[in-house]
């Protein structure tokens, strides 16, 4: 078995050829290109792939890669967003797979010392933090792929020696995942985990950017009273025009049952901002960083388990619920993905980026931050509506 740290390799049985077939009917893009990479010769190619182990990342896309000859260490980008049996069926087909459901912090960060020595070519990241930890590898890797806010206000602040191309901004993303996936995802794993509606419920949405809007928006459509605050008073105008109530922080966070942070950005709500929530309020975060609710100070107040996924602190003279450890609760709940098919177009995004730096980078392109490839981007829209006209 190949090198990995994951929590049990039986899970793998989990997984059988039937579910297996129906991912590959509802995933038709990403079916389109698996089929095309797997006719390639990639031997030789070296791939860390630091993003969430789902069924949808790790088996479609990582397998094909496999298949095709490269060589392949996946590791977990959060702490309890892993799917255990795909993280073992990758491992049963020769994967080194590190990351489980519910990782401690240090076990993280061992994982992330243990893909980067794979000692890699190319990179695919959700978050920057491999992007970094490859910065002083001599010579630098020839390319890498990031995915998320979070990471691209890392990654600002170093000096990149390699070419990083930014899929998080392509108009696929920005407007169709960010905008109305996420929050479609959202609010499913939260009624599976609370048991809870959302009529009559006021619910407050820190950060109005993309992924704001779209939690936002069907927050409403499922009968909640919107709030909304954000630093930028653009963003309050569009949400006022949107039909949501524009609060600050303070405001919000005494007023409102249901608190979300959406922001991409570690530390927005900190001691300061959780001694003063209404008695009984529910956290969630739906950003990348699960550090975007201080959860360190937070772990130190009085604190108790109420059922899976939500945990109750108190906090002086008043208490609240946080949902999934202020990891991002769409696929750190165990609620499982939500709307598979949807993201269909985020793995192509990832896998024919990845296949388009296997195959050779352009000369002409630069170290730094650089734009995903319009062509690839426009192909793959042009394949989602010729294969979704038919059906």
């Amino acid at each position: 078995m190949v090198s990995s740290r994951i929590k049990n390799p039986d899970l793998a049985a989990q997984i059988d050829e039937g579910q297996l077939a129906w991912h590959r009917y509802v995933t038709p893009i990403t079916e389109h290109y698996c089929r095309q990479i797997a006719q390639r010769d990639y031997r030789g190619k070296r791939l860390a792939y630091w993003g969430h182990i789902t069924f949808q990342n790790t088996i479609s896309m990582m397998l094909v890669l496999k298949q095709a000859g490269a060589e392949i260490a996946v590791g977990a980008c959060n702490v309890d967003s892993t799917n255990d049996a795909a993280a073992a069926y990758a491992v049963s087909k020769g994967i080194s797979v590190y990351g489980w459901q519910g990782m401690s912090q240090l076990e993280y960060q061992e994982n992330l010392a243990l893909v980067r020595s794979f000692q890699a070519d190319y990179l695919c990241d959700m978050g920057g933090e491999l992007i970094v930890a490859y910065l002083d590898k001599t010579p630098p890797v020839k390319g890498a792929l990031e995915a998320t806010t979070s990471g691209l206000n890392l990654l600002k602040k170093h000096r990149l020696p390699f070419p990083v191309f930014d899929w998080n901004s392509i108009p696929l993303k920005d407007r169709l995942e960010n905008r109305f996936h996420v929050g479609d995802g959202v609010w499913p794993a939260f009624s599976y985990v609370t048991g809870m509606g959302l009529f009559g419920r006021r619910v407050l949405v820190i950060g109005y950017g993309p992924v704001g809007k779209g939690i936002a928006e069907r927050a409403r459509n499922l009968g909640a009273i919107a709030h909304v605050t954000d630093l930028n008073p653009v963003r309050l105008l569009e949400a006022r025009h949107h039909g949501c109530e524009t609060v600050s922080l303070d405001e919000g966070l005494a007023r409102c049952h249901i608190i979300v942070t959406a922001t991409g950005v570690e530390g927005v709500l900190r001691e300061e901002h959780l001694c003063q929530v209404r008695p009984g309020a529910i956290f969630f975060n739906a950003g990348h960083s699960n550090r975007e609710i201080d959860i360190d100070w937070l772990y130190h107040q009085p604190h108790q388990r109420m059922k899976a996924h939500i945990e109750r602190f108190d906090i002086g003279k008043t208490h609240l619920f946080l949902l999934a450890k202020g990891s991002l609760l769409n696929l750190a709940a165990g609620a499982g993905p939500h709307g598979v098919d949807l993201f269909d177009h985020y793995t192509a995004v990832m896998l024919s980026g990845i296949a388009w730096m296997f195959d050779g980078i352009p000369d002409n392109i630069l170290p730094g931050l650089q734009p995903y490839p319009d062509h690839l981007e426009r192909e793959i829209a042009e394949l989602s509506i010729k294969i979704h006209s038919k059906s």
